[in-house]
């Protein structure tokens, strides 16, 4: 099914557009939390306005509340927005400081690693998948190309580029999560624009929970400045595609599939962004190069072992 992985390229490349659009933001406002917010909350209007116009998502969302209600999907399942939320979260405060190519090498080998977490305990719709070698040592030499990508940038007490790749590394396997959940609810609604709808819903509430302590102490309010380019306030907007071009093609691809190409897309597209842009350039190093194509090799051989994984039984919770 080509299309299905072409829609799963397009969203990992505009994953990685998103990430640079909210860290400019972040760098604008002074706190990624703005960005996040924003990011979430416009997407969450637009979504809204869909919903009230739309009789196919208002149907899911009936299809889905009954669905938990039988019992095909549980609570816990629904959660998928709370951790595009803190994925967000971390995008816009991690790209400002490391650039979008090394941010999404890190995500990306997190990713190779959850990903077997994901399928050995059956969060996506496939059920449970085995745990092969392959996908072992895909995973393990995912996680020799983010190594191999950072090195180069720790020097001194390496805290400014330590704590935004931690950051980035737990958002890859929250996200990683979030495309298993968001496939359960795809499948249970019959709608991926509903499971969207749910996704900025929960995104936006978890970020509103954490921004409420600080405002009630001052310490969070309206951003200082709003000089921010024209198409960086259109992180919102880029999400609805990601999440409802991932949460649509995981029902015919699988997690781990989707996965695989959206990595590609973010790869490529975050390298190309960095590129162009004369503040980031610099982070386009021989080292980061070669970290990338570690972590794309990675990709690859999780890509080969989980193909010949889908040759063998499937145990289905």
């Amino acid at each position: 099914m080509p299309i299905w992985a072409l829609l799963s390229v397009a969203a990992g490349a505009l994953l990685a557009v998103q990430a640079r659009m909210n860290g400019e933001l972040a760098t604008v406002s002074g706190r990624g939390l703005d960005a996040a917010l924003w990011s979430f909350g416009s997407g969450l209007v637009v979504l809204g306005l869909l919903l009230l116009v739309s009789p196919s998502m208002r149907r899911g969302v009936r299809t889905l509340r009954q669905g938990l209600r039988d019992g095909q999907l549980r609570l816990w399942q629904c959660i998928g927005g709370f951790l595009g939320g803190l994925y967000v979260f971390s995008q816009a405060y991690a790209v400002s400081l490391v650039g979008v190519a090394l941010f999404t090498i890190a995500v990306v080998g997190a990713q190779t690693v959850g990903g077997l977490v994901v399928d050995r305990a059956g969060i996506g719709p496939a059920g449970v998948v085995p745990v092969s070698w392959g996908r072992v040592g895909s995973a393990l030499l995912a996680v020799v190309g983010v190594v191999v990508a950072v090195g180069d940038r720790v020097n001194g007490d390496g805290s400014t580029v330590v704590l935004p790749i931690v950051l980035a590394v737990v958002a890859g396997l929250l996200i990683t999560v979030q495309q298993g959940l968001n496939g359960r609810v795809t499948v249970t609604a019959g709608s991926p624009m509903t499971a969207t709808w749910l996704n900025f819903a929960l995104g936006t509430l978890l970020l509103v929970v954490l921004a409420a302590p600080a405002a009630a102490v001052g310490q969070f309010g309206p951003p200082v400045r709003l000089d921010a380019p024209w198409w960086a306030w259109f992180g919102g907007l880029l999400g609805i595609v990601v999440v409802a071009f991932s949460t649509a093609a995981v029902r015919h691809l699988g997690v781990l599939l989707v996965l695989l190409c959206m990595l590609a897309g973010q790869l490529v597209a975050s390298v190309t962004l960095d590129a162009v842009d004369v503040r980031t350039r610099s982070h386009i190093t021989p080292v980061v190069l070669v970290g990338l194509l570690v972590t794309v090799a990675a990709a690859a051989l999780a890509g080969y072992a989980s193909a010949r994984a889908t040759r063998r039984p499937v145990i289905r919770t």
